[in-house]
């Protein structure tokens, strides 16, 4: 079964039903699709050792990991206090540990809008508000 692995922060205002919605969207528009969604926490949204014995559950059972991405959030208290490492920093820490279990896939990497758990991927240009105009101008 296919699998999706995103780390984010274990803030308990992060909704994972939510962010696994935007996942499988993602996914979809990038022309995937995955059985299973692993939403995996650690302060800051910081590349740990789950995501590791993760990798290492799934390669043993003979699941592929077909995506994998970071998330971090606005009004992160780890990030307050000091302990979140940047975005760019945990994705190349992903990238890293994937390759040296010999996993190939692409990494992602977004940041959550706490409030109401939207999120926005760094490869998509932020959304806009045009108001729509009748009329040719």
């Amino acid at each position: 079964m296919a699998a999706v692995l995103v780390q984010v922060c274990v803030d308990n205002r992060l909704n994972h039903e939510l962010l696994r919605v935007q996942v499988r969207q993602k996914l979809g528009s990038i022309g995937g699709s995955a059985d299973r969604i692993f939403i995996l926490n650690e302060v800051g949204g910081n590349v740990g050792e789950n995501f590791l014995n993760t990798i290492k559950l799934l390669k043993a059972k003979g699941d592929p990991i077909i995506l994998c991405a970071v998330l971090h959030h606005d009004e992160c208290v780890a990030a307050e206090q000091g302990v979140r490492v940047p975005l760019e920093t945990c994705a190349q820490r992903m990238g890293s540990i994937l390759a040296a279990q010999g996993v190939t896939c692409r990494v992602l990497t977004g940041t959550i809008r706490t409030e109401h758990n939207h999120l926005l991927w760094s490869d998509e240009p932020e959304p806009r508000y045009q108001p729509f105009s009748f009329g040719v101008y």
